[in-house]
């Protein structure tokens, strides 16, 4: 498994073919942090696909435009299938504001469990 530690997150790129990123606590991720994640997909799956497991930190949040960067067709030019694991009551409302609001091109679900969503990210492979 290769690891890769940016300002306020972490790669990992599974031996399983997930990705896994894990954002930290109170992290505000913008659209700076989306550009240096994309980078490093670039880099590491150069021209594949994979299903992203997304893992919010305690008081993670998102700028609005890297909400909308996320959901994007470049955003997403790596992405197979895109897994969020939450934590809290307001990341479960704000996913699903994300899903309704910005609509993500590749399918895109929330979790509060780690194995749910691996199971699902899992049929993509």
């Amino acid at each position: 498994m290769k690891e890769v530690v940016l300002k306020n997150s972490k790669i990992l790129f599974r031996n399983d073919g997930l990705v896994e990123v894990i954002f930290g606590h109170h992290a505000v991720i913008d659209l700076d942090d989306c550009y240096d994640i994309l980078n490093v997909y670039k880099q590491e799956l150069t021209e594949k696909k994979a299903p992203i497991l997304h893992v919010l930190g305690n008081y993670t949040n998102f700028t609005s435009e890297a909400k909308v960067y996320g959901a994007s067709p470049e955003g997403l030019s790596f992405s197979i299938a895109e897994a969020f694991l939450y934590n809290s009551l307001p990341h479960q409302i704000i996913g699903n504001f994300y899903l309704s609001i910005n609509k993500p091109s590749v399918p895109t679900k929330f979790f509060k469990s780690k194995e749910e969503a691996e199971t699902w990210l899992k049929t993509f492979l």
